[in-house]
């Protein structure tokens, strides 16, 4: 069993933490509160207004009031535009 110290040279720096500080400041820029920045995640699974309700736990017409707060927050008109954004700053 190799040891710790190789185990850790093994992997490649510190990728998920640089993700995760991309993604906190994709959000910080874009100004997305918590519901907003889950919505966008499940519209990046291509998910239909009202499974995106579902998910929330909210009605359809308040999960299409956070999916347009998105899409202003974003400077996009289109899904399609959200989702490659969400996904190039990952």
């Amino acid at each position: 069993m190799p040891c710790k110290a190789s185990l850790n040279r093994s992997r490649k720096g510190n990728d998920g933490r640089v993700r995760l500080a991309r993604r906190a400041d994709f959000i910080a820029e874009k100004k997305l509160n918590e519901r907003e920045v889950r919505a966008l995640d499940l519209l990046a699974r291509i998910l239909e207004n009202k499974e995106i309700a579902s998910e929330l736990g909210v009605s359809v017409p308040v999960a299409e009031k956070i999916t347009r707060n998105v899409f202003k927050n974003l400077g996009v008109h289109k899904r399609t535009e959200a989702i490659l954004l969400w996904k190039s700053d990952k």
